[in-house]
C-alpha cells in the first residue's frame, strides 16, 4: 500500500503523521510511506532525520492578516495545489491523511480530484476553518475529542483519539523516576517553545527557593530563549536542564512528577498516555482558542489545572507549583484522572480501516 502523509509546520500538525506512518510500517513492512509538508516547517529537518521521504510545497496562511496576506497566501495555495497534483501523479497513492498544516489543504483537494482514498485527523476540540471545509472533501474524518462531532457529516466521523508516537507505547520503565529522587518540573513550550512560559518560569524561582533543594526542572525553552533561562536557573543556583528542543521525549515525561505546557492536542495527548498531572497554560491566540477549550476538557475531569496567559506571572505559576507541591495526594489524584482519558489505541484505530490487523 502507497500512503501519502500531508501535514507539519509544527509538532502538534507533524507528530500524529509520524505515529500513524510508525503503525502503518508495523502492519507491512513493504508499505511505502511519503510525506508531504513546506520547506519552513519543522518536518524540513525532522522526517528525513527519522527515515522516511519527504517533498515539499508551496504552503501560507490565508486566513486573518489583510489584503496583501490574503492575495500572497492564495497564490501560494494554487502554486501548492500544482505541485501537490504533480506529487500524486508521480507517487500514486492508495490513500493520503492530511494532519493539518498548509500543506495538508493542497494535497488533500488534489487527491480528491484523482478520486483518492482521503481523510484528516483532527486533532483539537474545535477544529479550524480548513479542516470544516475538508471534513466536506475527504472520506473520512479521524477526532480525538467528542467534542468535535458537531463540525463534521456522522457519517464518516470516527473517534479515535490522537496518535501517538511509539516512543510512548514502549517506554522504557528503567528510567522512571525512583523513590529519593528529587520532585521533577518538566516546562514544556510546544516544538517553538513559549516565551511568557518561559518568563514566568524564572519569575517564579524566588517563589520556588523554599523548595530548591527538593526539586529538578526540565525545560524545553524553543530556540529564541534557551540561553537566557539556562543562565537564570544558574544564577539561582537551580538544578535545572535546559534544552531548546527535543524529539525524543516520553523520556522526559516518565521523570516528571508535573508537567507546565501549553494546551496544545498533542502535548494532552502525551500527557495522558504517559498519565502526568499538570499545569496548562493554553496559547491565546489559537484559532478558535482551541487551545483553552482542549486544556478545560482535561480541568474539567480533574486532570489538570489551567491558568490563561492573561494571568499569569511568576508569583501565580510560583503559588501553584507550591500548592501542588505540598499536595502530594492531588497531584497523585490528577495523574489517574489522566490515565483515564488516554487513547493509546488511536493509531492502531485509524489504520485498522485500511490494512488488516497483523504484521508482516
Amino acid at each position: 500500500m502507497r500512503i501519502l502523509i500531508a501535514g507539519g509546520g509544527t509538532g502538534g500538525h507533524l507528530f500524529p503523521g509520524v505515529a500513524l506512518a510508525e503503525e502503518f510500517k508495523q502492519r507491512n513492512r513493504k508499505n511505502k510511506i511519503l510525506f508531504v509538508g513546506t520547506k519552513k516547517g519543522i518536518e524540513k529537518s525532522l522526517i528525513p532525520d527519522i527515515g522516511y521521504k519527504l517533498k515539499t510545497i508551496s504552503g501560507r496562511g490565508i486566513l486573518g492578516g489583510g489584503l496583501m496576506q490574503k492575495l500572497r497566501g492564495s497564490i501560494q495555495f494554487l502554486i501548492g495545489l500544482f505541485q501537490s497534483l504533480m506529487i500524486i501523479r508521480t507517487f500514486k497513492p492508495d490513500l493520503v491523511l492530511g494532519t493539518g498544516g498548509y500543506a495538508s489543504a493542497p494535497i488533500i483537494i488534489a487527491a480528491s480530484i484523482f478520486n483518492i482514498e482521503t481523510a484528516i485527523c483532527e486533532q483539537n476540540s474545535i477544529p479550524g476553518l480548513t479542516n470544516r471545509i475538508l471534513g466536506r472533501v475527504v472520506k473520512k474524518v479521524f477526532i480525538a475529542f467528542e467534542e468535535c462531532y458537531p463540525f463534521f457529516p456522522p457519517k464518516k466521523t470516527f473517534l479515535t483519539g490522537n496518535p501517538v508516537r511509539r516512543e510512548f507505547l514502549n517506554m522504557d520503565s528503567t528510567l522512571q523516576k525512583k523513590k529519593g529522587d528529587r520532585f521533577c518540573l518538566l516546562v514544556l513550550g510546544g516544538s517553538q517553545g513559549a516565551h511568557s512560559i518561559n518568563r514566568a518560569m524564572i519569575e517564579s524561582l524566588d517563589k520556588l527557593n523554599p523548595i530548591r533543594e527538593k526539586i529538578k526542572i526540565i525545560h524545553q525553552t524553543g530556540y529564541k530563549d534557551s540561553s537566557w533561562v539556562k543562565e537564570s536557573y544558574e544564577k539561582k543556583n537551580f538544578q535545572a536542564k535546559v534544552f531548546p528542543f527535543k524529539k525524543e521525549i516520553a523520556s522526559l515525561y516518565l521523570q516528571a512528577d508535573l508537567v507546565i505546557s501549553r494546551a496544545g492536542a498533542i502535548t494532552l495527548t502525551e500527557l495522558l498516555i504517559c498519565g502526568k498531572p499538570s499545569i496548562l497554560i493554553p496559547y491565546p491566540y489559537a484559532a478558535y482558542n482551541h487551545q483553552e477549550i482542549n486544556a478545560r476538557v482535561l480541568v474539567n475531569r480533574g486532570a489538570a489545572r489551567i491558568i490563561l496567559d492573561q494571568d499569569l506571572n511568576g508569583s501565580y505559576l510560583g503559588d501553584t507549583i507550591l500548592n501542588l507541591f505540598h499536595q502530594p495526594e492531588e497531584i497523585y489524584e490528577m495523574a489517574n484522572k489522566a490515565k483515564t482519558l488516554a487513547r493509546p489505541e488511536a493509531a492502531k484505530k485509524i489504520v485498522d480501516h485500511y490494512c488488516p490487523n497483523n504484521s508482516t
